[in-house]
């Protein structure tokens, strides 16, 4: 556990005192309404050192959930330091950059998590405990500790199992690879496991996933928040579940603070969730799991509801676009292939979900001009984004190849960008013969809202 700033976010609510914080190459980031509220330039220092000589320092934790599961996974340790004759609060940029100006980052690190799993040890005797989150804070990799062995010491000591801890790094903070690799190797082996912090914050290197093969990537609030209305996070968001999926990682939104972000964050492929809607990091004393998990199995329930309402809506979507594909092969058999961009204009502007039509011979060539939509401008077309010509080769998109060979019948991609718009649409595509038994492929861009 390290200096970490609250995964949730300061949204419409005044800071706490006590946040986690991040660094990245011994600088801090933190949010403006942390910055203002209790970190004054100048602040006087005198007696930090205490905090560490009389280990004045609270642990507080957030739950980790699982939707799909309805139960918590676990729960995140994050560091609450205090002056130990004041009893004033320290926030952890405070306290860590203090540390780095002093020589003490190894020795505030590792009194972090020593207080981290000695508060858990009490969550660990209850039946089917959480697993502990614990931050470490990576870039001390860089100065030789990593086979130490402190860390698999202090849990021990703390009564834990390796196997009951999650290691959370941040890798970006780390320039020796090959040392993060070795601490990664060797701390797993004794069962312990990683997530991987902080992915679409904009400091992550995304090459270092495969090699460290992390088995939580945590994506973080910056990318969560409002994810809901934004096409843009909603893409890198399952671009990385995506990258997820085949490295074996499970996902993680960090900082979910309202239904729909939790919503759209298990719809885009989140395995877990953690954030202010499930509840705020609390002290050991204060923590109730009950309340989690009763929070936890509504929310729960209506994911599942509005799971079930999508799934309804689609498949009358997919209706639609069936009878649309239905009714244009229907005018497009009895025609012979001089007929078909007349046939094509007429049902161009029968519906408005149509975004363009054009027909291909067996080997994927357009065989017809692209007929488009009264509502694509030719003005807004340009070098990049305009119609296919007749004679464009379509033999290797997946709505040509995908009905060769016997295929089906009929296809639907998934949504895309059209490069006959630049926008998202999906394309339709149906074998068909003509009046006078030639065969030919139709496809039908339609837009997706």
């Amino acid at each position: 556990m390290s200096q970490r700033r609250s995964k949730s976010g300061q949204r419409g609510r005044a800071a706490e005192p006590s946040v986690s914080l991040k660094t990245v190459a011994g600088l801090s980031l933190v949010s403006a309404a942390e910055r203002t509220a209790d970190w004054l330039p100048g602040r006087e220092e005198t007696g930090w050192s205490d905090i560490l000589s009389h280990e004045t320092l609270d642990v507080h934790f957030q739950p980790i959930v699982s939707l799909k599961k309805k139960t918590i996974v676990g729960v995140e340790a994050l560091a609450r330091p205090k002056e130990g004759e004041t009893g004033r609060a320290v926030t952890p940029l405070e306290l860590f950059a203090w540390a780095a100006r002093n020589g003490k980052t190894v020795d505030l690190d590792r009194l972090c998590r020593r207080k981290a799993l000695s508060a858990f040890t009490p969550i660990a005797d209850t039946p089917q405990h959480p697993l502990l989150f614990l931050n470490f804070e990576s870039s001390i990799l860089d100065l030789g500790v990593q086979g130490s062995g402190v860390l698999t010491s202090a849990v021990r000591e703390a009564g834990l199992s390796p196997t009951e801890i999650v290691i959370e790094i941040n890798e970006s903070k780390v320039l020796d690879l090959e040392a993060l690799q070795r601490f990664v190797e060797t701390h797993r082996a004794q069962g312990f496991l990683f997530a991987l912090d902080d992915l679409g914050a904009g400091f992550s290197n995304l090459a270092r996933i495969g090699p460290l093969k992390p088995e939580i990537l945590k994506l973080d609030r910056s990318l969560v928040e409002g994810i809901e209305n934004d096409f843009h996070k909603q893409e890198v968001f399952k671009s990385l579940v995506g990258l997820g999926r085949r490295v074996g990682s499970l996902i993680l939104a960090e900082g979910v603070e309202t239904e729909a972000e939790v919503s759209t964050c298990v719809d885009l492929g989140a395995d877990l969730v953690q954030g202010y809607y499930f509840g705020r990091p609390a002290s050991p004393d204060r923590l109730s799991l009950e309340f989690v998990d009763a929070h936890l199995i509504e929310a729960a329930e209506n994911q599942r509801r509005r799971s079930a309402e999508r799934l309804v809506r689609r498949r009358m979507e997919m209706g639609v676009r069936l009878n649309l594909m239905e009714a244009t092969v229907a005018e497009m058999v009895p025609a012979a292939f001089p007929d078909f961009p007349a046939v094509m204009k007429k049902q161009a502007v029968r519906s408005a979900d149509i975004e363009c039509l054009y027909v291909l011979d067996n080997q994927g060539l357009q065989v017809t001009p692209t007929i488009t939509a009264p509502s694509m401008d030719a003005k807004l077309w340009s070098r990049l984004f305009y119609p296919a010509i007749k004679g464009a080769d379509h033999s290797s998109k997946e709505y040509f190849y995908a009905l060769a060979e016997g295929g089906p019948k009929l296809y639907s991609t998934e949504a895309y960008l059209s490069l006959a718009s630049g926008k998202l649409c999906r394309t339709l595509s149906c074998r068909f013969r003509d009046r006078n038994g030639s065969p030919f492929i139709l496809c039908l861009d339609i837009k997706v809202a």
